[in-house]
């Protein structure tokens, strides 16, 4: 559970900076500059560390397609949290922990107790309830939230890319899988930095530029650590019980607009950190 909460809270510091960070000069850069500044602090990680590179091969053929679904993930989250509004985009992400979860019992035969199961499922429903505004929802009914669709699309490839990273770092440990997986997106998100060209960033002068620019290599290194934890928990534990837990990390978001800009939770959102508390405690007994 320890990697998965640690998970939870490097994607929690992640998405809330990104999307501060996007509005400012782009999901495109911020993207960008993020996963090269996370590839390239892996790197280090790595030459220190010292891996056995060995299994690493029987992995490989898995690992190279699936950062075309990270990166495309990560792409879609980015975006989608510069649309907004996080009120929506947030409770749909929280949602990817069912595919991995899934995928874990029929595919990797895990198996889950009653309890288990049970946290399981009141974890990642708690997450949704936690980072989901009824009130900001029901403002916006009228119109289809313009980062809906990227929202759903993240969720459904950070699902999938979240499965077969976990799977890898079981077959070829957890360190040699995450840092071939990021060097490819390392070599995607360089060849998109030159081809694609994004919006001018909305900037009021170098200083703020500057910042926006300091906040995306932020948002990789934390990323990084993030995915590393939860990388290492799937390796050592149930890939389903790391994944419900990671899946908490929307409420730093919201503790953070609760915090920072003075939001006032509504009722389903105190429900359901009560669900998550409720939730973490069954996992942890049983």
């Amino acid at each position: 559970m320890i990697f998965g909460f640690g998970a939870a809270l490097g994607w929690g510091f992640a998405d809330l900076w990104a999307a501060i960070a996007g509005r400012r000069i782009g999901s495109g850069r911020t993207v960008v500059i993020s996963q090269v500044v996370g590839a390239i602090a892996l790197s280090l990680i790595v030459l220190v560390a010292a891996p056995d590179l060995d299994r690493l091969g029987s992995v490989a053929g898995w690992l190279a397609p699936n950062a075309l679904l990270a990166a495309a993930a990560y792409a879609c989250l980015y975006h989608g949290l510069e649309l907004g509004p996080i009120a929506v985009v947030s409770p749909v992400l929280a949602s990817y922990a069912v595919i991995p979860v899934l995928l874990a019992v029929v595919l990797l035969g895990e198996s889950l107790g009653p309890w288990q199961a049970t946290g399981v499922a009141v974890t990642i429903g708690g997450a949704v309830l936690t980072s989901t505004d009824v009130r900001a929802l029901r403002e916006g009914t009228a119109t289809r939230p313009a980062g809906l669709p990227w929202a759903v699309a993240a969720s459904v490839l950070f699902g999938v890319a979240a499965f077969v990273s976990a799977w890898a770092s079981q077959e070829a440990g957890f360190l040699p899988s995450l840092w071939f997986a990021r060097l490819c997106n390392l070599v995607i998100f360089a060849v998109a930095g030159l081809v694609i060209r994004s919006r001018p960033p909305e900037v009021v002068g170098r200083r703020e530029l500057r910042w926006a620019i300091a906040l995306a290599a932020a948002i990789g290194i934390v990323d990084m650590l993030g995915t590393l934890a939860y990388v290492r928990g799937t390796e050592v534990g149930l890939v389903s019980v790391v994944t419900a837990v990671s899946a908490t990390y929307p409420l730093l978001p919201v503790l953070g607009g609760v915090a920072l800009l003075k939001e006032r939770p509504g009722l389903t959102q105190y429900f359901g950190v009560a669900m998550v508390v409720g939730g973490l405690a069954l996992l942890g007994a049983s």
